[in-house]
């Protein structure tokens, strides 16, 4: 996760604690860290889904070395992308 979104993140969380009481803001920071490590996880997970998708499947060394590339530099973006476009689709029925 970006620094930039961190921040925003933490200044959302300040704002909406300003008003809770010390439980309520405790309850809420652990929900809103929980919710964080469970997302990661998930992304963590589609990352390496699309990664050994893309090994395991019969492409042109090409077209691995470009897919793997997005899919590591632009992480989550890439693994989302490769699923969406760049898996092989079967043909339409003629």
């Amino acid at each position: 996760m970006s620094k930039r979104i961190q921040f925003l993140l933490s200044l959302t969380t300040l704002l909406l604690l300003t008003g809770c009481s010390e439980e309520a803001a405790a309850g809420l920071f652990a929900g809103s860290l929980a919710l964080m490590v469970i997302a990661g996880i998930l992304l963590f997970v589609l990352v390496v889904w699309a990664v050994y998708d893309l090994i395991r499947k019969d492409y042109p060394a090409e077209k691995k070395v470009i897919w793997l590339l997005i899919i590591l530099v632009i992480p989550y973006v890439g693994a989302i992308l490769y699923f969406l476009i760049g898996r092989n689709r079967p043909s339409p029925i003629r």
